[in-house]
């Protein structure tokens, strides 16, 4: 059985950030950048953190922003276009330079969101080239390495490579076992050692899905009132890795019972409270059951364009983090599939 525990309502920001062979250059890169002029290695001005979602990017900016606190911002790359976008069209008096030349440390997440919008990345490279002068750190965050970004302006680019480049990379069955162990710790979950060596063996995932996984377990162990023992771990696995196939209409449904709402609400253009939430929800399940491209998921929710699709991802995503009613419902939702 598992043992008393703490809330887990913060999620894994309430999980200490854990060095592995995997993040440690990046680690070292965030540490030289938060100790600044008290480092004996120079600050870099720039700094690139890449790889895939769920492996400590986000974690490790947080780090820097705590450091730096009140000098510090994270601007995510989607409302760095909506900013220049909106100066554009209405004239306003957005200046980047301005905005963002008291700070010690900006952050921009996600740059990949940028390749598509060229002029809100020659703003971004020119506003990198004042930073510099007024001795603004600069660090962002991206899902690939510079030279993989497709649509990523010359000059920007440039600004990129000239940098620092550090990578954070999927973690090997070694350091999955370390993260397990880790997890279990901090959030007092009791589960025996040979189930975390199953799952890191089993399982290619980054920390985030990791980490999902083990609550999943926890809470199925809990609710049948038996151990976590290897038997259940692996029919448990065995429905982790092979799930019975759903399609978008399916997990609309169960959304829409769990929630009281009408489906063809949820697929209409109705922006009200009582209908977007639960809309959002079955983006975020359709995503990460079917795997489904942003664009073909918001054909179904009434034609919503594929940064909307993206948007309500992310959305739900931070807000499971902080919301244990939310979590239980899409527990439900996804429960009512297993009949589908």
């Amino acid at each position: 059985m598992s043992r008393p525990r703490q809330s887990r309502a913060a999620g894994s920001g309430s999980v200490p950030f854990l060095v592995l062979d995997e993040n440690r250059l990046a680690w070292t890169a965030v540490e030289s950048i938060g100790q600044g002029e008290d480092s004996a290695t120079p600050t870099p001005e720039s700094a690139l953190i890449y790889g895939p979602s769920g492996c400590g990017k986000s974690h490790l900016c947080d780090l820097l922003v705590r450091v730096h606190e009140d000098s510090a911002k994270i601007v995510p790359s989607s409302e760095f276009v909506a900013q220049v976008t909106r100066n554009y069209k209405a004239a306003n008096t957005f200046d980047p330079v301005s905005e963002y030349s008291p700070l010690k440390l900006l952050i921009l997440e996600d740059v990949q969101h940028l390749c598509r919008h060229q002029s809100a990345q020659r703003v971004f490279a020119t506003l990198m080239d004042e930073l510099r002068r007024t001795e603004t750190t600069v660090v962002c965050t991206s899902n690939q390495p510079p030279a993989e970004l497709k649509g990523l302006i010359p000059r920007l680019a440039n600004r990129f490579r000239g940098g620092l480049c550090v990578a954070v990379r999927i973690p090997g069955p070694a350091s999955r076992v370390k993260l397990l162990s880790h997890f279990c710790s901090h959030l007092q979950i009791g589960i025996p050692l040979p189930v975390l060596r199953l799952f890191a063996n089993e399982l290619s995932v980054s920390p985030r899905e990791l980490l999902g996984l083990l609550l999943r377990f926890d809470d199925l162990a809990t609710q049948r009132k038996t151990m976590p023992d290897a038997r259940l771990a692996r029919a448990f696995l065995k429905q982790e890795i092979a799930p019975t196939a759903v399609e978008v209409d399916d997990i609309a449904k169960a959304v829409a019972r769990q929630w009281g709402v009408r489906l063809a609400d949820m697929r209409s253009q109705a922006r009200d409270h009582a209908v977007s939430v639960p809309r959002q929800c079955a983006m975020f399940l359709t995503r990460e059951l079917t795997g489904d491209h942003y664009s073909r998921i918001g054909d179904y929710f009434g034609g919503r364009s594929h940064s909307t699709v993206l948007h309500a991802c992310n959305r739900i995503r931070q807000q499971l983090e902080d919301d244990a009613g939310l979590r239980q419902q899409l527990k439900r939702a996804k429960q009512m599939l297993r009949n589908v």
